[in-house]
């Protein structure tokens, strides 16, 4: 039998070969231009290289776990190493931090991104960057600029095959300044505090709620009463701050939650942990020291580590691309921790406006001009959006840029204004970290954190001499509670008795100095006695991770490296222990109810991840959380929820349950029905909407509900975690324990509704230090060195990470993996130097 082809057929069968030739010659250019990028790509150093800006020889050798270790013949050019390695190995990391802090992310963005980048220039951050630049002693302007000159050469060498950020946004490295070093400073700040987005939200809060409701589920620290009597929601509606149309019920404005990300500060769980052992306490006989600051998970890390050596410098550890120095780590004397103190140093102030002129503002002594100044935003494909900038006497004027501030508030008769240390001209933190590289001893690290102004930090330390210290280091106005408002609620901004005046001087300061006990452990608390004449806040973190660090200091007499690791390991969740026995004594008629008590009723607490017992409790609790607020709080619980967690609201409200207040059944009750629900309906009612969910989310067998499965941490990517087809590439993402109250933090995305569990902010870096032999000392964080997704260090670090494995923090690895030597310029000419002036910094005035 044969076949014969019609003209047709011969036709679409030529055609097909011709598509599939094109195809291959498609796919072949593909591969060789995606392989030609690859081999042009110079993510790594690893030669001999002509560095224009450096005067001696600089070596750098990598070790197995890609930690430079830099030696230099001077300090310039160590820090210029740096900001050359830190342009190599992050690149798009500095480009997109140096944006940020100066507003202008739009520009290779586009729309979406104009809130931001109004939000950051009406702030001012770039602008107060260069006027405290400009108050630097000239000798750490030289190595600031130093830095600097290493920076924009590493951006230089790299060439047309950029990392992939830039090649998919059609965008280049800009050039790098003094001033944007120190603005990344002000935004870690900025990052770090979070006192005003408080303010605001009871503010927010204060439009529906009375004064002692806000105080219930934003209630003050544990034992304590509220840090003022003042009803301030009944003065500003008194006042009139409040639009009449505003925003009610559960409409969510459009300030969305992308927006929220991109802008630092306000989000709970950023914190840390950190003690510190004196030898009487260790097995060694000298000083132990654990550190896990806890922040934002991104990728890459914020965290880069270096080895630094130079003439009076010899000092390893985290440095943050962007900023010269390690902001945590150890020299050959010295070992230091942070933690965030987490002050009160932002203050809101409600302005009124002149009635007759909208130019003006109130003041105890008449009506003000606003200081103005003109703002331009250049945006991807579209116009150039321009705005005017506002500032008063406290500060810059906020209500201006917050799309919340313009829903809420009577914009035609006031405005919202901001006081923030940080923006200080005084400013001059990198000093600081410069001094504490440096330091020999304890007494010189001591002095060194004089210079520190913000933000405020617990700095525990100590030396191979064994001395242990903790200093809070920073500025902050001086309060006195009871009086006024105490910075809890945006204040009234012509009211005189709101006015800062000077800041708590040193010795008003938080400190101590090798205690009897041995020990000095700080976890967000307070870290001072509840009667202190100087509080710093009254928005302490609920103190349950440092009640769980204590009592592990205190469970063994001697510890070593490996109980300090374990601690940073533990789960165990203090705050569940609190609320477990309201979820064991819970009932409900869901078909996984008897299986899901079976397994409650043997969970003790420990966020493990193969406890289904903590899935089930977490998913409990976020249940009972939405029921509790969510139509109570409308808008603000939508907006907040996942920013921050409610958790001290809900401690609050069952505990007023527990004592038969009839507070509690405010909450409990449901506004949505016409019933009036009982606390231990509502109760039950989470139990039921937490099987139904995780039924949903983990499928029908309660027994294969681990905590592993739900409690993902994901390092975010800026912006490709936006984009769902490339979020994966870009992500780095790991399941691991605990939950926002263990010492192994987990602080979950409440407000994700594909996964309610998803970790956002957890141990950024974690690091035990051996004061005995300080070589022995190690780390660990969540991602790789490499901030290049092609680079197989980009997530080297993280299966250690979440498997609580750690790396050596030596000075003298046993191996290197490679070499590179940069070399100043032959034909460079170097013009002979002014004699330096003294290596003095002036102590900070109070």
């Amino acid at each position: 039998m044969s076949f014969t082809l019609s003209s047709r057929d011969k036709k679409n069968i030529g055609w097909t070969r011709i598509l599939g030739l094109a195809i291959a010659v498609l796919l072949i250019i593909t591969l060789t231009a995606l392989s030609v990028y690859w081999l042009s790509t110079k993510d790594k150093l690893n030669a001999e290289l002509i560095a224009p800006g450096i005067n001696n020889p600089v070596t750098i050798k990598f070790d197995d776990n890609a930690i430079p270790h830099i030696s230099a013949n001077n300090l310039e050019d160590a820090w210029y190493t740096l900001g050359f390695l830190h342009a190599t190995e992050r690149p798009w990391q500095m480009e997109f931090n140096r944006r940020l802090a100066s507003g202008k992310l739009s520009e290779i963005l586009g729309p979406e991104t104009v809130g931001v980048d109004k939000f950051i220039r009406t702030l001012g951050i770039r602008r107060a960057a260069e006027k405290q630049y400009e108050n630097y002693p000239i000798e750490y302007k030289r190595q600031i600029q130093s830095y600097v000159e290493g920076v924009n050469a590493g951006f230089s060498r790299l060439g047309w095959a950029l990392p992939a950020e830039f090649m998919i946004l059609g965008a280049k490295p800009g050039t790098w300044g003094p001033a944007d070093s120190v603005a990344w400073s002000l935004m870690m700040a900025l990052d770090l505090g979070g006192n005003w987005h408080k303010e605001f939200l009871r503010l927010e809060l204060s439009k529906t709620l009375d004064t002692d409701r806000i105080w219930q589920v934003l209630p003050p620290y544990p034992g304590e009463t509220p840090p003022t009597s003042t009803n301030f929601a009944k003065m500003y509606r008194d006042l009139g701050v409040f639009k009449s149309n505003g925003l009610t019920g559960n409409q969510t404005s459009s300030l969305n939650k992308d927006f929220l990300r991109f802008l630092p500060g306000g989000f709970e769980g950023i914190g840390s942990n950190n003690w510190v052992l004196s030898g009487d306490k260790t097995v060694s006989g000298k000083p132990l020291l654990a550190n896990d600051p806890h922040l934002g998970l991104t990728s890459p890390a914020i965290w880069y580590f270096a080895h630094i050596e130079a003439p009076k410098l010899q000092v390893i550890g985290a440095t943050v691309p962007g900023i010269p120095g390690v902001v945590l780590g150890r020299n050959t004397n010295v070992a230091w921790g942070f933690t965030n103190t987490d002050p009160d140093v932002q203050d809101l102030y409600i302005e009124a406006l002149d009635e007759k002129n909208p130019a003006r503002y109130q003041t105890p002594n008449g009506f003000a001009n606003f200081v103005l100044r003109e703002e331009t935003i250049l945006v991807k494909g579209k116009e150039p959006v321009r705005f005017l900038a506002r500032e008063t006497r406290h500060g810059p004027v906020i209500s201006d840029a917050y799309e919340r501030a313009q829903k809420l508030i009577d914009t035609s008769r006031y405005a919202i204004s901001m006081r923030w240390t940080a923006l200080d001209d005084a400013n001059q933190t990198l000093v600081a970290g410069f001094l504490m590289n440096q330091a020999q001893n304890i007494e010189e690290f001591k002095s060194a954190l004089k210079h520190y102004y913000a933000p405020m930090q617990n700095v525990v330390m100590a030396d191979k001499e064994g001395q242990i210290a903790y200093r809070a280091a920073g500025v902050a106005p001086k309060r006195s509670k009871g009086h006024g408002l105490f910075g809890s609620a945006p204040a009234l901004g012509w009211d005189k008795q709101y006015d800062w005046g000077p800041y708590l001087s040193l010795d008003q300061l938080p400190k101590d100095n090798n205690p009897s006990k041995g020990w000095i452990a700080t976890a967000n608390h307070r870290v001072h006695a509840a009667n202190d004449p100087n509080p710093l806040t009254a928005d302490w973190h609920m103190p349950y991770r440092q009640n769980r660090i204590e009592a592990l200091l205190l469970s063994q007499e001697k510890h070593d490296l490996a109980s300090m690791k374990a601690m940073q390991a533990d789960a165990l969740s203090l705050s569940a222990i609190d609320l477990l026995p309201l979820l064991q004594q819970a009932n409900s008629n869901h078909k996984y109810a008897s299986d899901a008590k079976g397994l409650i009723a043997s969970f003790n607490g420990n966020m493990s991840m193969d406890s289904a017992g903590a899935t089930i409790y977490n998913a409990w609790a976020h249940q009972l959380t939405r029921l509790l607020f969510e139509d109570k709080l409308g808008k603000s619980f939508a907006t907040e929820y996942g920013k921050r967690d409610f958790r001290s609201g809900v401690h609050h409200v069952m505990e007023l349950h527990l004592a038969g207040k009839s507070d509690a059944a405010f909450w409990c009750d449901q506004a949505s029905t016409t019933e009036v629900e009982t606390c231990e309906q509502i109760i039950d009612l989470a139990f039921t909407r937490a099987l139904d969910d995780l039924t949903k989310q983990l499928g029908g067998n309660p027994q294969s509900w681990t905590w592993g499965k739900a409690h993902i941490a994901v390092s975010e990517h800026r912006p490709m975690s936006k984009v769902s087809w490339l979020k994966r590439h870009f992500e780095v993402s790991r399941p691991m324990p605990g939950d926002g109250f263990t010492i192994n933090v987990g602080f979950m995305d409440f407000g994700n509704s594909q996964n309610p569990y998803t970790v956002t902010k957890a141990a950024s870096m974690r690091a035990v230090y051996d004061l005995a032999d300080l070589d022995k000392s190690q780390f660990i964080y969540q991602t790789g060195q490499s901030g290049w997704i092609n680079n197989r260090n980009y997530s080297s670090y993280a299966n250690k990470w979440a498997k609580h494995e750690y790396l050596p923090l030596t000075m003298n690895p046993s191996s290197v993996s490679h070499t590179s030597v940069l070399k100043p310029d032959p034909n460079r000419v170097i013009e002979p130097q002014k004699k330096k002036p003294e290596n003095r910094v002036p102590d900070r005035k109070r």
